[in-house]
């Protein structure tokens, strides 16, 4: 029956052959202490040149067992008996574990640390020194959940600087950083031209464009006022032609009525010029009437045009002076408060400040739970506790986690 299996039944009897015996005393001799299960080990398979794991195991247990520091100190190695009752080994399930997945005695598992309050229990393989740690799915979720709350408390959030992770679980402070948009916009009437300043909030092409409008119409309005001008001497010209026509009618008709010669000719002769001169005058109040005409047409197409002007010039106005920095404030401070709760890392870094520095200052809240679950849903147990190297292994019906440490 293999030894493993008898160390196992209670009040066990395990009978000694001779190797066995001399091979202890051997061992005290050479003042081995029973409490360094590495040195036994070591000396085991150089000194006795053992190569069977279950005998060295079975070594190590009965020498552990026989000798004390004290005897081993005194020298005291003559109290071997071919026949010696060993406890029952009563081992954690954790060893139990490492033994099944390893292949290997779980007496060659040397517990490290005991774990508990979200840590896993942590064990060394005497064989090769590599460390391991051992739990459920439940313990091991909560010890990866302490290991991420651990790291934070030593490092802080900018252990996540160079990870997009901390985006989705910052919250930006509305109040904080509205008054932080604010200001930095009132920073940037400062500093930028009023050009520069329509260009950065989007203003530039509607006020050139108007800009174009108020410049085409105050050509046109010149362009009017010229012709303006022109059909007004015409007029002028047209009311002086008129008032000469007018007199030599009144010339003529005068001496009609006062001429005494009685040549009928020279009467019918008058009465011709008058009535072609007052054919002359019927023509040009119609030609005045229609320059008249025009000319208020062209006044009121000049106000009306000098009207667009005004309200062109009132427009652009909104975008010049005192006006332009107002609108450049309002625009700007809420592109900066999107933008500072679209990236908040870039926020919290324009700021100079760290990520526990910003939340200390009220401008952000940081749910440390949600992060942690997040890092764990992402990264996963395995990369968290064991360098990505984790395994799983069934025992007795449960499911257990296994990491290299």
């Amino acid at each position: 029956m293999k030894f493993r299996h008898i160390l196992n039944e209670e009040n066990v009897t395990v009978k000694l052959n001779r190797f066995e015996m001399r091979s202890l005393g051997y061992m005290c001799e050479e003042q081995l202490n029973p409490k360094n299960i590495d040195d036994i080990y070591n000396f085991i398979k150089e000194n006795l040149f053992l190569k069977n794991e279950e005998e060295i195991v079975k070594l190590i247990k009965l020498y552990s067992h026989l000798f004390s520091s004290e005897d081993v100190e005194s020298g005291v190695c003559n109290n071997i008996k071919d026949t010696i009752d060993l406890p029952n080994d009563n081992y954690d399930i954790e060893p139990l574990i490492l033994s099944q997945f390893l292949g290997v005695d779980p007496f060659l598992f040397e517990e490290v640390d005991h774990g508990g309050d979200g840590y896993l229990p942590e064990y060394r393989s005497i064989l090769d020194d590599i460390y391991y740690s051992v739990g459920n799915y439940r313990v091991s979720r909560m010890a990866a959940r302490q290991r991420i709350r651990d790291i934070i408390e030593s490092e802080g959030y900018s252990y996540f600087n160079n990870d997009d992770l901390l985006e989705d679980y910052i919250e930006v402070d509305d109040i904080t950083a509205r008054y932080n948009a604010e200001e930095r916009a009132k920073e940037d009437t400062l500093h930028y031209e009023e050009e520069e300043l329509r260009e950065k909030i989007y203003v530039a092409d509607e006020y050139e464009s108007l800009s174009d409008d108020r410049e085409y119409e105050k050509e046109e309005r010149k362009s009017k006022i010229s012709e303006y001008k022109i059909v007004r001497f015409k007029l002028e010209k047209l009311e002086k032609e008129k008032k000469i026509i007018e007199r030599e009618i009144e010339t003529l008709g005068y001496s009609l009525d006062y001429d005494y010669d009685d040549d009928g000719d020279y009467s019918e002769m008058y009465n011709i010029d008058i009535e072609e001169m007052s054919d002359s005058l019927n023509e040009l109040d119609t030609i005045i009437y229609e320059n008249l005409s025009y000319l208020n047409q062209l006044e009121s197409e000049i106000g009306s045009i000098e009207k667009n002007i005004e309200e062109t010039s009132k427009l652009m106005r909104n975008f010049e002076g005192e006006e332009l920095n107002e609108l450049a404030i309002e625009i700007l401070s809420e592109d900066y408060l999107t933008e500072y709760t679209n990236d908040p890392m870039s926020y919290i870094e324009s700021s100079g400040l760290s990520i526990e520095e910003a939340e200390a200052e009220g401008m952000i809240t940081i749910d440390e739970e949600d992060v942690i679950t997040g890092f764990i849903n992402r990264e996963g147990v395995d990369c968290i506790l064991g360098g990505c190297y984790g395994y799983t292994l069934y025992f007795k019906g449960e499911s257990y986690n296994i990491f290299r440490v």
